[in-house]
């Protein structure tokens, strides 16, 4: 995910960023084939897998799933315009993802400050000064990598001829911002938790918001990005980077998911949160290191495959639960994950200039 630009190199290069034209607007019919894909796969990823919207509310209540398109998509749509306005790459796309986590775990859902949320249940082990801080943080690493960077990053193998092209106009991100910030406004005060901001809390969470936005205008195109020109690691590695991540993720995750158990029963909740620097950091020193800038899309679609395949698990136990067509779902991305895998080969086999690929 770290490797070639998330947008397009302009043809004066990496070296003179002020005289490279801005990136226009995609054109055509694949334009809003990738603007819908993208608003419902990221409507749907995060929220299926996880067992956090049913599959059967969708008929029961299809006001919910809206409110998904508008958080989720909106949120992962201005996320990608935003880089590619500010010719930024993944580095900032995974720090205004952490900016999106506060508009739905902070406002929207409150699970990073309700110390008896009814989606995660009780975070008395972490709660201070009004703040959950164990959801905080391994909430905005959730939605940085999984619910933003991972459909980007699907929506931009499905479609790499927009690659580097905006999918909004002006009057398009101006609605869409509109649209999104309304979202988050009616689920914060009227349809979301109900559990009562604090000013100060508030403050806090706005604050923590804009330094992950400030971060990602600020930082470098370099920030993040892939050292090699070449990935220099097999698939299966890259496979079993992204399973430990997940893994790792949700043991560390105290209070979130069963298995994170162990975290809250052993240590206390600052050397719980503390764990999430060397996961994430010796995660990304791997991308960067290992990754790649190009010929790179059958390593980015090994380490999704990582990521995903805890969820195979998860699903089962939630499609026995009642949570009908989860495992059909689940199903559906990793296929799509192999469909990927077989045209990336097909293309690295045609290519005048041959790609190395690396046996799994």
């Amino acid at each position: 995910m770290l490797s070639k630009d998330y947008n397009a190199e302009s043809p004066q290069g990496d070296h003179d960023r002020p005289n490279a034209a801005r990136a226009g607007v995609a054109k055509g019919k694949v334009r809003w084939y990738q603007l819908a894909s993208l608003i419902l796969l990221a409507a749907t990823l995060a929220e299926f897998l996880t067992g956090s919207t049913p599959l059967p509310l969708i008929v029961i209540y299809p006001p919910g799933f809206v409110f998904n398109v508008g958080l989720y998509g909106g949120g992962a749509l201005l996320i990608r315009e935003a880089t590619i306005r500010w010719r930024k790459r993944w580095g900032a796309v995974l720090l205004l993802g952490g900016a999106y986590a506060v508009g739905e775990e902070g406002f929207a859902a409150k699970t990073m400050i309700n110390p008896n949320s009814p989606i995660i249940g009780n975070q008395a082990y972490s709660h201070w000064m009004g703040v959950n801080w164990v959801p905080l943080a391994s909430l905005t690493v959730f939605h940085s990598a999984f619910s933003i960077a991972v459909p980007l990053l699907l929506i931009e193998l499905l479609f790499p001829e927009t690659k580097g092209r905006r999918l909004l106009g002006s009057v398009g991100l101006a609605i869409t911002m509109v649209l999104y910030g309304l979202t988050v406004f009616v689920l914060t005060a009227w349809l979301g938790d109900p559990y009562v901001l604090t000013l100060g809390v508030a403050v806090f969470l706005v604050a923590y918001a804009s330094a992950f936005i400030l971060a990602a205008y600020k930082v470098p195109r370099s920030f993040l990005r892939a050292k090699g020109d070449r990935p220099d690691r097999r698939e299966f590695d890259f496979f079993l980077l992204g399973l430990g991540f997940m893994v790792s993720f949700f043991i560390i995750s105290a209070g979130l998911t069963p298995i994170g158990g162990l975290a809250h029963n052993l240590l206390p909740w600052p050397v719980t949160d503390a764990l999430f620097f060397p996961l994430t950091g010796l995660t990304a020193w791997y991308l960067v290191r290992h990754a790649g800038r190009s010929g790179n899309d059958l390593v980015k679609i090994a380490f999704v495959l990582g990521v995903m395949v805890i969820f195979v698990p998860m699903d089962l136990i939630l499609e026995l639960g009642g949570d009908a067509g989860v495992l059909i779902f689940t199903a559906t991305i990793i296929g799509l994950l192999f469909l990927l895998r077989q045209r990336a080969k097909r293309a690295y086999k045609s290519s005048p200039v041959r790609f190395p690929v690396i046996p799994t």
